[in-house]
């Protein structure tokens, strides 16, 4: 064998090479794809939000017994004579806003409808909640890229 013929060989030294470089950059490139495909902060954000419209019913629950005791005794503290507010804000969503709430119906309601949303990556409020006063709370759906949860009044 000539010199010329010795260089022309892949050996096996670089065929390894080869194998640990593709392997490295499509394990590097998949990593970055998956993240960007299974971004779950939307279904974190609604179960958050469902927790936290859960929270405010037992809250609610909690204030209306309390504020429509017929005991003889006076409150233990002014808190109880308080209703419970309607609209507001609570917690932070997967993406450091806050999330936002509303209390369909009187203050002292006892079952009234409950939403709880996150305005999304974004930061905008694309969905109409007063609108939900005018139809069923299960046929309401977030715009864009809002997220969160319809309690329905319990009858």
């Amino acid at each position: 064998m000539s010199f010329r013929q010795k260089n022309q060989h892949f050996g096996t030294l670089d065929l390894i090479m080869l194998v640990v470089l593709c392997g490295t950059v499509s394990s590097v490139v998949g990593a970055s794809v998956a993240g960007l495909l299974h971004d779950n902060r939307p279904g974190r954000a609604r179960t958050s939000a469902e927790s936290l419209a859960h929270q405010i019913r037992g809250q609610r629950e909690h204030s209306n017994q309390s504020l429509f005791l017929s005991s003889s005794r006076s409150p233990a503290s002014a808190e109880n004579l308080v209703p419970p507010l309607t609209d507001g804000q609570i917690g932070k969503d997967p993406w450091g806003k806050p999330y936002f709430y509303s209390v369909l119906g009187s203050p002292t309601e006892a079952n009234p409808t409950i939403v709880v949303w996150s305005e999304g990556p974004d930061g905008r409020m694309e969905s109409d909640i007063s609108q939900l006063s005018d139809q069923d709370p299960e046929s309401f759906r977030f715009k864009g890229d809002d997220v969160g949860f319809v309690s329905k009044a319990i009858r």
